[in-house]
């Protein structure tokens, strides 16, 4: 036999082998992908099966029923239940007592949000009071900001009049922090006291009060932001403009109180569950 036919017939042979290789690869890759397809198919049919379970049940517990744990506590916390002679401040107090993590006080402050347009469920005086017993700022705020939307700053000009000594402070940490407390305000009373340290040398504190002057100033704290257009600070001038764009749109009236959307805009996260 020539070397040509032995070299045919070699080739030929090694062809079949392929050949054959590759069709059991794409009979097992057939198999597997059929096998993959059913169990997306189950899963998908197990998680429809669920979600029409989860359906059913909110609609057997009723409209309005909470959905959640998180769900069902705020709605505990913002319905007064006949039997309990407490009023809803009164729950609130006796909650944040027994509850101090960061989770709980964020559905406290949730609540008092919620109810910021219901003063016959939460009065006035009763935020008055609730307030006197927190001490957590986030939720503290979040009450003096619900008695502004209401008309009546007395709670909030007393929430930032507390944090007017940090500013002062000799640890540029703490004027950092009482920044922060102050621009989540969204008031423009914080405003007049962020305003001094738009010349502190530190630049971290002043990039600080360039944000938090940004969110709650307005055109009458325009002056002191040309200054530091023409810092030699490419950050401290880009935040500088970004704050004087915004508030060149915000009339002298602007911020003298809180609306809901300020509110919402700071409340704490709450942890899905």
């Amino acid at each position: 036999m020539s070397i040509a036919k032995k070299y045919l017939l070699l080739t030929a042979f090694v062809s079949a082998i392929i050949i054959f290789a590759l069709g059991g690869l794409l009979i097992v890759s057939y198999q597997q992908n059929r096998a993959l397809a059913t169990n997306i198919i189950e899963l998908e049919a197990k998680l429809a099966q669920q979600e029409q379970a989860r359906a059913n049940a909110i609609r057997m517990a009723g409209p309005g029923a909470a959905s959640s744990p998180v769900d069902r506590q705020i709605k505990d916390l913002s319905t007064k239940f006949v039997g309990d002679s407490r009023n809803l401040a009164e729950k609130l107090r006796d909650f944040t007592a027994e509850h101090t993590s960061a989770q709980d006080l964020a559905i406290a402050c949730k609540v008092v949000a919620d109810l910021a347009e219901n003063p016959e469920a939460l009065g006035d005086a009763q935020l008055v009071w609730l307030y006197d017993t927190q001490t957590d700022a986030n939720l503290k705020r979040v009450i003096a900001q619900a008695l502004s939307q209401r008309g009546n700053n007395q709670l909030l000009d007393t929430f930032v009049a507390q944090w007017k000594p940090s500013l002062s402070d000799s640890n540029p940490a703490e004027r950092r922090k009482a920044l922060g407390e102050l621009a989540k305000t969204r008031y423009a009373a914080s405003a007049d006291l962020i305003v001094p340290l738009l010349a502190d040398t530190d630049t971290s504190v002043l990039l600080d009060a360039l944000l938090a002057l940004r969110v709650t100033g307005n055109e009458r704290h325009l002056p002191p932001l040309e200054k530091l257009l023409q810092s030699s600070d490419e950050s401290v001038r880009w935040l500088a403009s970004d704050a004087r764009n915004n508030l060149e749109l915000l009339s002298k009236k602007a911020r003298m109180s809180v609306n809901s959307a300020d509110i919402a805009a700071e409340l704490p996260t709450i942890a899905l569950q």
